[in-house]
């Protein structure tokens, strides 16, 4: 039997994982946590990740987990109405359901999806030496395993991709975000509404995931690695927030401090090639994004259903098949984040009015068409 190593635990791990047991391969996922944990967050599922994880046999306990079918309103930050598409808009449109989860919910489910074992946490990679016949990965604690092949899952930072290509600072996007998570309390927004509001170099989405808890984030034009404020995030994110549409304030007072995380927003270059002999990568490994298409969990989910597809007549030209149909497609939507962080991190006052004017005038269909390139992606 062919056996896989794949370095990283998180969505993308996971989810190749899943799809590379189902096609037969046995499977070995090295995570360096102590423990699989996602605090604080929540994660946009567009249709194009929802079809991957049907065929994968997940998408009902994705579901059932509290997921919640969403559609959009887009206000300014005072709270008029730019455009709205409602959910049944969008399911009509790409054919297939947009969740908003937990990102915790979703890694639950793949995580149950695997057998017992798969998964093995506090092994940090350090490295991997391969050769014609196999591949053999090597970690801090100094254990080896050796494998048919190696995927790189492991994010942003990837010890696989330095190793492959050489190590380089990822792209800072020029802008910070606080997430959180609010619970309970009176219903912030009506059932199937994802809000985001358009500010002046800020912007702020807050949606349902199921189960009374909404998911929200706020961003910022600020420098990178600025430091944060004496009060903490939460009254700073509240400052920021002065003024704002009334969800936006209410959604941030119903969330623990300790429960707010902040992170600098980075990208990187697409590559043009992915991997060297049997070595891959995917996800945050391959092709990071900005979030402001909400694509990168979804581009992630992609590229494990293709890996798996596309196995079969020799390791290596299987990788390169994979990457041959991965690698533009993941590239443009990494393109196409980048422009839309521009364009919503915006700070001219003038250049603000015009955004929000251009995008009222702009039709739901033209909307829709937009995104359907990206959502109607069959992986």
């Amino acid at each position: 039997m062919t056996k896989a190593i794949i370095a990283g635990a998180g969505i993308g791990g996971l989810t190749a994982a899943v799809a590379l047991e189902r096609a037969g391969v046995e499977v070995a996922v090295f995570e360096r946590a102590e423990e699989l944990r996602e605090i604080g967050a929540g994660i946009s599922l567009w249709a194009n990740a929802t079809r991957a994880l049907g065929e994968l046999g997940v998408y009902d306990e994705v579901r059932a987990a509290g997921a919640a079918e969403i559609g959009g309103e887009l206000r300014s930050w005072r709270g008029e109405m730019i455009s709205k598409i409602p959910a049944a808009d969008l399911r009509a449109s790409f054919g297939d359901a947009n969740l908003a989860v937990h990102r915790a919910d979703l890694q639950d489910a793949l995580f149950s999806a695997l057998p017992d074992g798969t998964v093995r946490l506090g092994a940090k990679l350090v490295g991997f030496v391969q050769n014609g016949e196999g591949i053999v990965a090597c970690f801090a604690d100094g254990r080896e395993e050796w494998g048919d092949f190696l995927v790189g899952a492991d994010g942003i930072h990837s010890c696989v991709r330095a190793q492959l290509f050489g190590w380089r600072a990822p792209r800072y996007a020029g802008y910070t975000a606080w997430r959180g998570i609010a619970e309970g309390g009176e219903r912030r927004l009506p059932e199937g509404v994802g809000l985001n509001l358009w500010g002046m170099g800020s912007e702020f989405g807050l949606v349902g995931i199921g189960r009374g808890r909404f998911y929200w984030f706020a961003t910022k034009n600020a420098p990178e690695g600025e430091a944060e404020s004496a009060a903490g995030r939460k009254r700073e994110i509240l400052e920021l927030l002065s003024g704002w549409y009334g969800p936006a304030r209410e959604a941030v007072e119903a969330t623990g401090e300790s429960k707010i995380l902040r992170n600098d927003i980075y990208d990187r270059e697409p590559l043009r090639s992915w991997g060297v002999g049997r070595v891959t990568l995917l996800g945050d490994a391959a092709h990071p994004m900005t979030p402001n298409l909400g694509q990168g969990a979804c581009q992630a989910i992609e590229d494990a259903v293709v890996l798996a597809r596309c196995l079969g007549g020799g390791i290596s030209p299987s990788l390169r098949r994979y990457e041959e149909r991965r690698i533009s497609r993941a590239a443009a939507v990494v393109r196409r984040s980048r422009f839309m962080g521009r364009v919503t991190q915006l700070e001219n006052p003038l250049l603000c009015r015009l955004r929000d004017a251009v995008a009222k005038r702009t039709s739901a269909r033209v909307q829709l068409r937009q995104y359907e390139k990206i959502t109607r992606y069959q992986a």
